[in-house]
């Protein structure tokens, strides 16, 4: 309940509102249901979100129906791809072979938007990344620079081996590292890599695991351990490391307040990908999805997702009206 008031009260007031328009209905769209209702195939965690801003467009524009089926990300892609859904709402971005798939079809890219942060509740399927230690380990910051070193190989600097390298001192200091990550063909495994490492492989000596909660275990059953998974998976047994871009800054740990103003490293996001040229009337429905209204029902009828910034709306809305 407390992160779902968080979500509502830091919805920005200065987002713009979507203004109702006459739009043609999709007719003969292969999307379509039998029945003649338009397919979205995707990210079973929207489920609340797409019935919330559905019955809001559908208030505006009587003529549209929606037939959701929101079963997980794995269908979604290809669903995109091959006509069957109009839109491909994901909780982890698109693999290569999926945007390859999609351009070959199309001869373009799809169209990747933000709509949402993801969420900090325990009950949530997607969430920030976090770097955990036990709870009795006395490190309380990284910079993003140790982390890579941490957790992946790098022609620059040699691996952390020992908490001493990390600023630990006395009885510490020669104490060697367990380090536990995501495999890479979890969603989150492949996020890290990507975008936190510069797409650097992981150390050989990092202990994969194909479960975020499983992670969390491990690291909070061995004293020498650090891993990362997600927040909303952090339990008693463990704490989470401030991240800093360089020594002598404050720290960001995570917080509703740090994933929102975007300050936080590790943020991850809904997304929802659609074919281009973009469709006039999906062109409005997305709109809607981050004009206020939308911002609010998304955040209304979710597990804790959080609202984008004002900043990130507008980034949005600009990729839309390109």
């Amino acid at each position: 309940m407390l992160l779902r008031f968080l979500s509502l009260a830091l919805i920005p007031a200065a987002l713009g509102s979507a203004s109702p328009a006459p739009l043609a209905f999709p007719s003969g769209a292969s999307y379509l249901t039998p029945d003649g209702a338009i397919r979205i195939v995707g990210y079973n965690d929207m489920q609340g979100m797409f019935e919330a801003v559905d019955a809001l467009f559908v208030a505006q524009h009587p003529e549209f129906r929606f037939a959701l089926a929101l079963t997980g990300t794995k269908a979604a892609a290809a669903a995109l791809t091959q006509g069957r859904s109009a839109l491909a709402p994901m909780g982890a971005e698109f693999y290569e072979a999926d945007i390859a798939a999609h351009r070959a079809a199309f001869g373009s890219f799809p169209l990747e938007l933000r709509v949402a942060h993801d969420s900090l509740a325990p009950e949530a399927l997607s969430s920030p990344v976090a770097i955990f230690v036990p709870a009795g380990n006395p490190l309380d910051q990284l910079t993003l620079a140790q982390v890579e070193r941490i957790f992946t190989v790098s022609t620059a600097a040699p691996p952390v081996a020992t908490w001493g390298e990390l600023g630990l001192k006395g009885e510490w200091a020669d104490r060697p590292l367990h380090v536990y990550g995501l495999a890479l063909d979890t969603a989150l495994g492949y996020f890290m890599q990507k975008h936190a490492f510069g797409g650097r492989p992981y150390r050989a000596d990092v202990r994969m695991n194909g479960r975020s909660g499983g992670v969390v275990k491990l690291v909070s059953a061995d004293p020498l351990s650090i891993g990362l998974s997600t927040l909303s998976n952090r339990t008693a047994a463990v704490k989470t490391v401030g991240l800093v871009s360089a020594p002598g800054e404050a720290p960001h740990r995570g917080t509703a307040a740090d994933i929102v103003s975007g300050a936080y490293p590790y943020d991850r996001f809904l997304l929802i990908y659609l074919r281009q040229p973009v469709e006039p009337w999906i062109a409005a429905y997305l709109h809607l999805w981050l004009s206020p209204a939308g911002q609010r029902a998304m955040a209304a009828h979710s597990p804790g997702y959080l609202p984008l910034n004002a900043a990130e709306v507008a980034a949005e809305v600009a990729k839309l009206d390109r």
